[in-house]
């Protein structure tokens, strides 16, 4: 049983040591992006509900998780 567990434990500190790497830049950008973009622009280009805002928030979205 300790032995199961004990794996389980270190199999999430691996995957929690490899993953964080990519958690703190995704951090980092999101940090970079807040400041550097207005939020008014973001609302007029992403908020208004018509088609083509909906393909914008769509063609900036398919590679953030990439």
């Amino acid at each position: 049983m300790w032995e199961i567990l004990r794996g389980v434990a270190e199999a999430w500190w691996h995957i929690l040591n490899d993953s964080a790497f990519y958690v703190l830049l995704g951090i980092a950008i999101a940090g970079l992006l807040k400041v550097a973009l207005n939020a008014n622009t973001v609302l007029n280009q992403l908020g208004r509900g018509r088609f083509s805002s909906v393909v914008k928030a769509a063609a900036l979205g398919v590679p953030l998780p990439l």
